[in-house]
């Protein structure tokens, strides 16, 4: 028997071991293993770092709007409530086995951890830099974080098996991932890895319990459309975090775009109409109906706002399901994903592609990212020319493995925040160089 009596009999007593054992817990410590993974990512520096890096608006902007931090945070809170719901209303989930709150509430929480200051600009940047040495990715980098930099040195976190699993949203190692490193786009894209190659010792950890089978199936990649290979499936738990991902980018991050005037409510308007023209969720008419009365110079249209967005989460989070997706003989981590009807996944692609198009693509956001790649870039310059510019841990660390200089420079720029790397660049170059 693989799971104790009174135990979720959707988790196996592999998903619940860590890396490295640990001595008995203490009897006043009620949580259990995941709960305690919960704890241990918020506590962790890495989290803490969060609050000041950006979303999709700077950090410049203002104090209100959100950061990966709030995002993260937001994500959890969206991950539980599907979690909750499915737990409640979908059919293949027995009475003996359900999804664990805590895991994915702890597994949101971490999965931005690995986004190096100023977002995506920064992740190509370093990827860029690390051209010949393995790479960056950001995805990666949060499996890095969580078993090897954060904690104690050399185990990470030293977090379950299962919560590894559910950051892992491309399982597959960043150099074989890499299929075509000559190519033109290699050089200034990286490809979607959840893993270095440094790292793939974890990997195999995390995968060592399950059958060759499940192993295959869970790393199969699609038909190569790209120079990168890319896998075509993910955890259950990762596929209900991705999801989460999506829906507070399409509604939170849009809600900060109309605040900022970026995105006016008629664009918005326009997107819910479309989608409610044969209306059928009743927290879509409400948003619907919010929508049309809602007018920026309304004392309180901050307030309307939120609650539009509020009926527009709602109504992704009760209408998710979870479907199949392999053979009955697999782990409920395989076996299941989490997914949206075809009408709401539509209306979640306008949102999001509407913040892309009007936010992000926009020349003030353009511009930030151009500042924010040409800091990160030659911030990595200057350490590589000089480790004495690196604290004191990492120059150790550069004694015992002059050969991962590289990897080293790379990991304390990953782990800056926005402002702090913009202080170390102009402490290095001055205010009088161009960006």
């Amino acid at each position: 028997m693989w799971f104790t009596v009174g135990e979720n009999r959707f988790y196996r007593r592999e998903d619940r071991e860590r890396r490295i054992p640990h001595g008995p817990r203490s009897e006043r410590d009620l949580r259990d293993p995941f709960e305690r993974d919960h704890g241990r990512i918020v506590h962790s520096a890495a989290f803490r770092r969060l609050q000041s890096k950006k979303q999709v608006i700077g950090t410049d902007r203002g104090d209100f709007h959100r950061t990966r931090l709030t995002h993260s945070m937001e994500v959890a809170q969206i991950a539980r409530g599907i979690a909750l719901s499915l737990n409640r209303r979908s059919p293949l989930l027995s009475e003996g086995g359900k999804i664990d709150i805590s895991l994915v509430e702890a597994a949101a929480l971490a999965h931005d951890l690995g986004h190096p200051p100023f977002g995506h600009e920064g992740e190509r940047a370093l990827h860029r830099c690390m051209s010949g040495e393995g790479g960056f990715e950001g995805n990666a980098q949060t499996f890095r974080i969580l078993t090897r930099l954060e904690g104690k040195k050399g185990e990470g976190l030293n977090l379950t098996r299962a919560l590894l699993l559910s950051v892992m949203k491309y399982p597959i190692l960043l150099g074989k991932a890499l299929q075509d490193p000559d190519h033109p786009q290699a050089a200034n894209f990286p490809p979607k890895a959840s893993v270095y190659t440094d790292d793939r010792e974890v990997f195999h950890w995390v995968l060592d319990p399950f059958t060759v089978e499940e192993i295959r199936f869970f790393t199969e990649t699609e038909p190569e459309v790209s120079p990168f290979l890319r896998t075509s499936r993910k955890s259950l738990e990762c596929s209900l975090i991705d999801l989460a991902d999506d829906i507070a980018y399409a509604t939170h991050d849009l809600e900060d775009a109309i605040n900022f005037r970026l995105v006016e409510v008629e664009e918005l308007l326009g997107i819910l109409e479309e989608a409610a023209a044969s209306p059928t969720i009743e927290e879509l008419r409400q948003a619907l109906a919010l929508t049309r009365k809602l007018h920026p110079r309304q004392r309180d249209f901050k307030y309307k706002l939120k609650q539009v967005v509020a009926n527009l989460i709602s109504a992704f989070v009760n209408c998710t399901d979870l479907v199949k997706q392999g053979d009955s003989t697999y782990s409920p981590r395989f076996r299941y994903r989490v997914v949206l009807p075809e009408g709401l996944k539509q209306l979640n692609r306008a949102l999001k592609k509407t913040v892309r198009n009007r936010v992000i693509d926009s020349p003030d956001v353009q511009a930030l990212a151009f500042k924010g790649e040409r800091i990160v870039r030659l911030l990595f310059e200057a350490m590589m020319a000089e480790e004495k510019l690196l604290p004191e841990n990492d120059r150790r660390s550069l004694e015992q493995a002059p050969e991962q200089r590289a990897r080293i420079v790379c990991d304390y720029i990953a782990g800056m925040t926005d402002p702090f790397a913009e202080r170390m660049y102009h402490r290095l170059y001055g205010s009088g160089r161009d960006l």
